[in-house]
């Protein structure tokens, strides 16, 4: 009876922390409002006219077929219509991974996913971007499914399942290009342990399962080839300073706490791997500690080798991939090397969901974007003979999706396809002397004949008597090469300096400070009527 109590209230403590993560998967639903330029560049390409259009455009984003194909499927079934329609399937996505971590831990030897739903399932930014119209939580869970998979194919090597974890593999790097990091280190994991049994002969069917993924991926080697030239404006470099503040931001104790838990579990099940297995000891609690610690060890060093190689900055949603990996290789190792390591992992699950569960509702409050609020109120008021101004550049992604009005609107600088990312017209526009000129002419012109003009995004901050931005040499330069940073900073500083010294009057009608917006794309509303040739001594 003693040894059955605790077992009952670890799955009370599993289920009830799962439940709290599905309530606030539902949180974020009702709060994420419309869809952000990420978002929106995603659902264009899966939604363009034919299947061959679809697949040239795909090398344009982070993520291979599946999500844009999945969002396409989805659409011609009638639920995308809407944002609310595409947001559903972006819940689904997010609780589908909530539901893999289960699995993984049921597949690999009957777990409980304790530290992967406290750690990670209970985590604002992984609910926030998992549940996003992008392909990082469908990308994660299927990774997950993969590993328990090829567990239970290691365990007992059979033809079906075999097939059964090739496919997972084969949709897991077509979700996710990373995920081939963590398919070649599972493999090695599994291959780890059967030649640990003396299983030779069914070294080359896991090795198979990995090679089979690895062949989807050859048809993406010439589009993404040809693609490599926009993709220059991105490449600043990998710089592990600035990971490390990527994943600390605003994590408090909780970076190293999944650190020191991903270091304990890869020593333990190493150590525990070598040592002789204890009489009367089931098999996969003898070779589990050994494939997890493995494929943890090998998927995260491929994962950064990933970015370092080619030379990607990282952003916070990166990190639900190798976070949720690592958390669902701890449960499988932990647990297993000693009962007072179960308990421990127990408490440290329990606790830190404690401390984590009180943030979430506030942090998941918060719209993804005001794209559609101020295009409706941008639509709504600007005359036909106005001009709109959307300032950066990639706002202008989001801002299409929602204007209705009649205005011309352009982007800063203009970018003639306002579909999905093209940075390859970016890049054309870092090589111009100054692609911002003609804005800046039909601005004056709007001011001249008494029409307003509105600009929509982020407002960069100018004293009175503070000059104008210099304009920057075309690109590559020597100090930013390609990236389009310092040259979008420069863009916006140039045309409020011309509304702050040639407008008569400036209304600020969106306050970003008081908006409640995720700052990735939190934009203020701003209008400007009249027009004087002369600086003022005191600017308004």
């Amino acid at each position: 009876m003693t040894m059955n109590l605790p077992r009952r209230i670890v799955w009370v403590a599993a289920v009830l922390m799962t439940a709290a993560a599905v309530w606030q998967h539902f949180n974020f639903f009702t709060h994420a409002g419309g869809l952000w330029r990420d978002e929106v560049s995603i659902c264009n390409i899966g939604l363009l006219p034919t299947l061959r259009e679809v697949w040239k455009a795909v090398p344009l984003e982070s993520f291979p077929i599946v999500f844009p194909g999945l969002v396409r499927l989805w659409t011609a079934a009638g639920f995308g219509a809407t944002d609310m329609g595409l947001r559903v399937l972006g819940m689904g996505c997010g609780l589908l991974l909530l539901a893999s971590f289960w699995f993984a831990s049921r597949a690999m030897d009957k777990g409980l996913p304790l530290l992967s739903v406290a750690l990670v399932g209970l985590n604002a930014t992984v609910i926030r971007y998992g549940d996003t119209l992008r392909g990082n939580g469908l990308g994660t869970a299927c990774i997950l499914i993969t590993l328990g998979l090829v567990w239970q194919y290691v365990e007992a090597p059979t033809l079906r399942r075999g097939c059964l974890a090739a496919l997972a593999a084969v949709v897991s790097v077509q979700a996710l290009y990373q995920n081939a990091a963590f398919v070649l280190a599972m493999c090695l994991g599994g291959a780890a342990v059967l030649i640990r049994r003396g299983q030779r002969r069914e070294v080359p069917g896991i090795l198979g399962i990995g090679l089979t993924a690895a062949v989807s991926l050859l048809p993406y080697a010439q589009p993404i080839h040809e693609a490599q030239g926009g993709w220059e404006v991105l490449r600043t470099g990998f710089d592990w300073s600035h990971c490390w503040d990527v994943i600390n931001a605003k994590g408090g104790m909780l970076p190293f706490l999944c650190g020191i838990l991903v270091l304990g579990a890869a020593v333990a099940g190493g150590v525990w791997s070598l040592r002789k297995a204890r009489e009367g000891e089931s098999r996969a609690r003898q070779d589990l500690p050994l494939f997890a610690s493995v494929a943890m060890i090998v998927g995260l060093a491929g994962f950064w080798c990933f970015f370092k190689l080619n030379g990607l900055p990282t952003k916070r949603w990166y990190y639900i991939l190798p976070f949720g990996f690592a958390a669902a290789c701890c449960d499988a190792i932990l647990p297993r090397i000693h009962p007072a390591a179960r308990t421990g992992v127990a408490i440290i699950a329990v606790v830190v969901a404690l401390v984590q569960y009180p943030a979430l509702n506030s942090a998941l409050q918060w719209r993804q974007t005001d794209a559609d609020l101020l295009a409706a109120q941008v639509s709504h008021n600007a005359a036909r003979e106005d001009y709109v101004i959307v300032n950066p550049w990639f706002c202008g992604y989001s801002f299409a999706r929602y204007y209705r009005g009649s205005a011309p609107w352009t982007t800063l600088p203009p970018m003639g396809d306002y579909r999905f990312h093209r940075y390859d017209l970016i890049r054309a526009k870092l090589q111009m002397s100054n692609p911002i000129g003609p804005v800046l002419e039909q601005t004056e012109a709007t001011l001249r004949s008494g029409h307003c003009v509105w600009v929509v995004g982020p407002l960069p901050t100018l004293r009175p008597d503070e000059p104008s931005p210099p304009s920057l040499p075309p690109a590559p330069t020597p100090q930013y090469g390609w990236s389009d940073a310092p040259y979008t900073t420069a863009w916006g500083g140039q045309l409020m300096y011309f509304l702050m010294h040639h407008g008569t009057n400036s209304s600020l009608l969106v306050d970003p400070a008081t908006n409640h917006v995720h700052a990735l794309e939190n934009m203020a509303l701003l209008v400007t009527r009249g027009w004087r040739s002369a600086t003022p001594t005191n600017s308004p």
